[in-house]
C-alpha cells in the first residue's frame, strides 16, 4: 500500500516558498544588528586615531615653525654686533667682526693695487702659427720665485706658447691679440701687487733647435755684451700695490683688500678718493632677539595647548589630551628656556628668569621689558653667553629639543608610526569582521532555508491529509 507521504510532491528548494516569510530580509537585518556594535566601535576608534594622526601632523608643523622662527639665535652675533659704515663705499667699503673697536677713521685711497700686463712688441711676429722655437721659458716674479714653461715642437708657435703658459704657469694668463700690425703674445698676472709681477722671462733655447728664436720672448734680460734689453716683451701695464692712508698713517698692501690696518675691520678699496669709516657697537640686538624668542615660544605653546585642552563649548577634549608625547615635549620645551645655564652658575645672570621672564599657568612666557633692558645694559656679555653657550646655553638646549622632535627617527615620527600601525590593525579588524559576518550570513541562510523547507513540507502534508479526509467524507 502506498503511504500518504509517498504521494507528497517534491519538497521546494528555495527559501520563502514554504513559509511565506521574507527570510532574506530577516537574515540581512540579523546580520546588520549583529555587526553594528563592533562596526560602531571600530568607527569610533578609527575617527579618534585619524584625529590624533592629524594632530600629530599639526604638532610637527608647529614645532617646525618654532625651529624656523628661532633660527640664528644661537649665534653670538644675534646679541651683540658691530655696525661698520663708509661715507663713500664707492672708494672704500668696510666690514667688521666682533673684535672691531668702535671709532671713526679717515681713509684716503692714494693708489689701487693692479695686475701687470706684458705684450710682445707690435710687428714683432707676422703670423701666430709661425714657428718661434723650442726649449723653456723661465718666469721669475717680484719675490724671486721661478717657474718654467716647457715649449716643444707642438707648442712652438705663438698660439702653442700661449696654451703652454696657461697650462703650466700658475698665476698667469696668456692670450694672443692682433693689433693690425700682426699678432702679439700678451701675459697678465692674475694677482695684484708688485710682488706678484713678472720680473723677468728668460729663454733657454733647445740646443738641437738651430732654426728657432725663443729668445725673442724674453723680458728684462740684458745682452751680455751690449747691455741692451733682449726680447720682444714690453710692459704695457705695470703692477702696483695698494696705497691707503688711515688717520695719517700710510699703508701698503699687494691687494685691494686691507685687513688688520683697523683692528677687526676689513677695507675693500674700489677707487682713489677719500672716505670716513665709522665703527659702532650695535644696540638693542639682545632685547630684540630675546623678545623674538619669547613671542615665537608663546605662539607655539598656545597652538600646542589647543591640541590637548578641553573645549567646554564643544564639550570635547583635544585630540592629544593626555598624550605622553605632547606632554613630554611641552615639559622639555619649558625646561629648555627656563632652567639656569650651568656654565654661568653663580653669575649675576644665569637664566631668562634673571632677565624678567616669567612662566604663566598655561606654559606661555611673560617678559618684563624694563628689567631685561636693565640687565642687558649691565651684563651684555653674560646675556650673550647665557643664550649661546654651546654646552648648556638656552638656545643649545632648545635646539636639542627641537632636533629630537623633528630629526630623523624623532619622537613625533615614532608616535606617528605607532598611530598608523593602529589604523592598519583597524583595517585588518574590518576585514576579519567582514569575513565573520559573511560566514554568519551563510549560517543563517542555511538555517532559515532548512526551516522554510520544513514548513513547506508540513504545509504540503497538511494539504494532502485535508484532501484525503475530504475524499473519504464524500464516499460516506
Amino acid at each position: 500500500m502506498v503511504s500518504p507521504l509517498d504521494q507528497m510532491p517534491n519538497m521546494p528548494s528555495q527559501m520563502d516558498v514554504g513559509s511565506g516569510i521574507d527570510t532574506n530580509k530577516m537574515v540581512q537585518d540579523l546580520v546588520r544588528a549583529e555587526r553594528a556594535p563592533t562596526e560602531q566601535r571600530l568607527d569610533r576608534r578609527e575617527q579618534e586615531l585619524q584625529e590624533k594622526l592629524e594632530a600629530l601632523g599639526q604638532m610637527r608643523g608647529t614645532i617646525g615653525e618654532l625651529q624656523e622662527a628661532v633660527q640664528g639665535l644661537g649665534d653670538p652675533s644675534a646679541y651683540s654686533g658691530i655696525d661698520a659704515e663708509s661715507s663713500n663705499a664707492g672708494v672704500a667699503a668696510v666690514s667688521a667682526s666682533e673684535e672691531a673697536r668702535p671709532g671713526q677713521y679717515d681713509v684716503e685711497v692714494e693708489q689701487l693695487a693692479r695686475t701687470q700686463r706684458l705684450a710682445t712688441a707690435s710687428g714683432a711676429f707676422e703670423d701666430s702659427a709661425d714657428a718661434v722655437g723650442t726649449g723653456r721659458l723661465v718666469i721669475t716674479d717680484g719675490e724671486g720665485n721661478e717657474q718654467a714653461v716647457t715649449i716643444d715642437e707642438e707648442s712652438g708657435t705663438l698660439l702653442g706658447i700661449r696654451d703652454a703658459i696657461n697650462a703650466q704657469a700658475e698665476g698667469l694668463r696668456a692670450s694672443v691679440v692682433d693689433d693690425g700690425a700682426g699678432p702679439r703674445l700678451a701675459i697678465a698676472t692674475e694677482q695684484t701687487g708688485r710682488a706678484n709681477a713678472i720680473a723677468q722671462i728668460r729663454a733657454e733655447q733647445d740646443p738641437e733647435d738651430d732654426q728657432g728664436n725663443l729668445s725673442a720672448l724674453q723680458y728684462n734680460v740684458a745682452d751680455p755684451q751690449s747691455g741692451e734689453p733682449m726680447g720682444a716683451f714690453q710692459e704695457v701695464r705695470p703692477a702696483s700695490d695698494a696705497v691707503v692712508t688711515i688717520d695719517g698713517m700710510q699703508i701698503t698692501r699687494p691687494e685691494n683688500r686691507i685687513e688688520g690696518a683697523i683692528e677687526g675691520a676689513t677695507l675693500s678699496l674700489k677707487e682713489e678718493g677719500r672716505s670716513r669709516v665709522s665703527i659702532e657697537q650695535q644696540t638693542g640686538l639682545a632685547e630684540e632677539n630675546i623678545q623674538r624668542l619669547v613671542d615665537s615660544f608663546n605662539q607655539v605653546r598656545a597652538q600646542l595647548n589647543q591640541l590637548s585642552d578641553y573645549d567646554p563649548e564643544a564639550e570635547k577634549a583635544g585630540p592629544l589630551q593626555g598624550d605622553h608625547t605632547l606632554r613630554n615635549l611641552l615639559s622639555q620645551l619649558s625646561r629648555a628656556v627656563n632652567e639656569p645655564v650651568e656654565a654661568l652658575d653663580g653669575a649675576p645672570i644665569s637664566s631668562l628668569g634673571d632677565l624678567g621672564v616669567r612662566t604663566n599657568r598655561d606654559g606661555t612666557l611673560d617678559l618684563d621689558g624694563e628689567r631685561m633692558q636693565q640687565m642687558v645694559g649691565e651684563h651684555s656679555e653674560l646675556v650673550t653667553r647665557m643664550m649661546t653657550d654651546p654646552e648648556s646655553g638656552v638656545m643649545s638646549r632648545l635646539e636639542g629639543v627641537l632636533e629630537n622632535a623633528l630629526g630623523r627617527d624623532s619622537v613625533i615620527d615614532m608616535r606617528t608610526d605607532g598611530v598608523e600601525s593602529r589604523l592598519d590593525r583597524i583595517a585588518d579588524d574590518r576585514e576579519r569582521l567582514d569575513r565573520r559576518m559573511e560566514r554568519r550570513e551563510d549560517q543563517l541562510r542555511s538555517e532559515f532555508s532548512r526551516m522554510d523547507s520544513r514548513v513547506a513540507e508540513l504545509n504540503q502534508t497538511s494539504e494532502f491529509l485535508e484532501q484525503r479526509l475530504a475524499a473519504m467524507n464524500s464516499r460516506d
